[in-house]
């Protein structure tokens, strides 16, 4: 598995990628997307902001998400964390057939290697709280409760996590 910041040339495919994880969200009645989120054009622009990373597998992507500094993304009245001054990671999404082989975590733990060494303070993420997998992921990480809280698009927790 590689690890690498996508490109332009990756946004077809990471779309595709982002329609095959809706697909088998609605096959387990999972309802942590919809049609409108993540939308495709939400895909390209993290594609083109130079913040979106991928795992490739012989040349296939098989993995994606998208950091960014939260103040800057959302505004200091739309800042969701306790902390001041964290980055958050989004729209984790692993391909079919690639859940339960380590792609998330080897994803998430590369993510937080390079933002450690960007001397980042932390990161703090926002989570369905009945993304039960995703919880299960991120407590390997040793990601610590914040609060569960209505957002105007949802319920969300939000966890975060400190670097020393």
């Amino acid at each position: 598995m590689e690890y690498i910041k996508a490109t332009p040339k990756d946004v077809k495919e990471c779309i595709e990628l982002k329609k095959n994880v809706y697909q088998r969200l609605l096959g387990l009645s999972l309802d942590y997307w919809s049609e409108k989120y993540p939308s495709d054009e939400l895909i390209e622009e993290d594609v083109l902001s130079s913040n979106a990373r991928v795992i490739k597998e012989n040349g296939e992507i098989i993995a994606f998400t998208v950091f960014y500094d939260v103040k800057e993304e959302r505004g200091e009245n739309d800042y969701p964390f306790k902390t001041p001054d964290l980055y958050c990671f989004s729209r984790l999404m692993v391909k079919t057939g690639y859940e339960n082989k380590h792609v998330g975590y080897f994803l998430v733990k590369n993510i937080i290697n390079e933002l450690k060494d960007k001397g980042v303070k932390g990161i703090g993420i926002m989570v369905d709280p009945r993304n039960e997998n995703a919880l299960h992921l991120y407590s390997k990480f040793n990601f610590k409760f914040v609060e569960t809280k209505e957002y105007i698009y949802g319920i969300y927790s939000t966890y975060e996590l400190l670097f020393k």
